[in-house]
This record gives structure tokens, sequence and C-alpha cells, in this order.
């Protein structure tokens, strides 16, 4: 599995306080089948001291997880605030994508109200280049009444992620009863972590899989944990979960209504 978004860093954002817990997440997450990490911290305004520090870091947790006896590959991008994407030009929003992935970007989909702007800058990303990530869009009281404004952003060229805490409950009932609605319909394309150091159930995709998997195909689970991740890393664009198995699509449709 390859986890496309984490805050594992430490002491960038709330995510992780030290290398002694980034090293104790980065030890479970390769236990439970993860080979790849992307670290991405929040980037809520452009600092270059951030991003400076970060590529300091990563090195060094690489380094350290290595003498670890870790055998977990790390790539560094960032969870990026909306008004950031909109705001910075195009050639620092390179220095942003995660590494060696030839332009994605992952995006910050804030929790309440859309902004009239998501669209034309998602737009304006995907012509020039980028690969907006569209982080747990599940999460959103907009997208929890309606997918449509979702479905125009990935007309416009974006890509959903669903994290794990959604898939929890972590986050309570709607965003869970939504993660499983986006699916259904064919808008998610990655599912990721988004690991933080607390709570420590949500370091690893381990129970998120064990849960999908209750709804979703073993072929759907493949492309939303490696095959898409991987297309995405390579610079292709993921391909959006369809699923066509009528008995997933009935046990799908009834727990959405009994939600």
């Amino acid at each position: 599995m390859i986890d496309t978004h984490s805050h594992l860093l430490p002491g960038l954002d709330h995510g992780c306080p030290d290398m002694e817990t980034a090293l104790l997440m980065a030890r479970e997450a390769a236990e439970s089948g993860v080979t790849i990490v992307v670290c991405t911290p929040h980037l809520y305004e452009w600092d270059e001291d951030i991003i400076g520090r970060a590529r300091i870091i990563l090195g060094e947790l690489r380094a350290e997880a290595e003498a670890s006896g870790i055998a977990l590959e790390f790539r560094l991008g960032f969870e990026v605030d909306l008004s950031v994407a909109t705001g910075v030009e195009m050639d620092k929003l390179a220095a942003l994508t995660i590494e060696g992935s030839q332009g994605a970007l992952l995006l910050e989909t804030p929790y309440h109200g859309w902004p009239p702007f998501i669209h034309d800058t998602i737009f304006r990303l995907s012509a020039a280049g980028f690969v907006p990530v569209l982080a747990h869009p599940e999460r959103n009281d907009r997208i929890q009444e309606s997918s449509n404004p979702l479905v125009e952003c990935l007309n416009a060229g974006a890509v959903v992620q669903g994290t794990a805490g959604s898939l929890g409950g972590m986050f309570g009932r709607a965003p869970q009863r939504v993660f499983f609605r986006l699916i259904a319909e064919g808008l998610v394309s990655l599912v990721a972590s988004d690991a933080h150091s607390f709570p420590r159930d949500n370091w690893t995709m381990g129970p998120m899989v064990r849960a999908l998997a209750k709804q979703v195909s073993p072929e759907d689970i493949v492309l939303l944990t490696d095959t898409n991740p991987r297309r995405l890393l390579a610079g292709e664009r993921p391909i959006a979960v369809r699923p066509e198995n009528s008995r997933f699509l009935k046990r799908g449709r009834t727990w959405l209504r009994s939600g």
C-alpha cells in the first residue's frame, strides 16, 4: 500500500511532535503493509522557512528510519491551503507538489462552506499541468448535503482522496456515511491515512482497509490503496472507483439509507 497523506514529519504542524513518535508511526505503517508514505505537513500560507525545514527534517527521518531498520520510503509533499493555491505563482507551487509525481498537489478541502473560487482554481492548476488532489471532501458540510460541487471540481481536473479518520467515525457519522456515498458515486480515486500522532489508531491505513473490505471489492481496495497511488506518484492520473459489483451497490445503498 501507498499512503499519500500523512502528517508524520515531526515538529512542523500538529501532526507529529518529535522524531521518536515519527519512527513509531513509520514502523507501524511498514508493519501494516505500507511501502511508501508521502509526508504532507500543513502549509496554511506561503512560508519558505517551513518548506526548507520540511526538506531537512525529511532527510533526518530517512536516515533515522534506515538506522532503525524501518523498510519504508518517504516522499515529501504538503497539504496546501486553498488560499496558497490561489494566490501563489505557479512556479512556486511546483515546489509544493508530491516529490517525484510531476505535479500532484494535495489541497486541503475546507470543512465548512464551499469557496466560490475553488472550481476556477482547480481548472487553472489543471491547465498548468498540476493534478489537484482534494483531501477529505467527505468532511465538508456542503458535500455532505450534495456531491454536485465536488463533481464540478472533478470535471475541472481534480482527484478525490478520502481519509481514514472519516471512515473510522473519528469526525462523526456524517463524514463516514458520505465517504461511502462518494465511493458508490464513482468519485473517489485515493484513500490515505491523514495520520496524526493522536489518536494512535489512524497511524496506518490498516483499520481503514478493514472497514472498506465490508463494502468494497478486493479489486477496488487495491485500486484505492496501491494502483492509483502508484499512478499519482508516476505522473499519471488516478482512476476513479466505479463499482460494478451489484452486491456492493445493494449493500452500499442500504448502508447509506440506514446511516
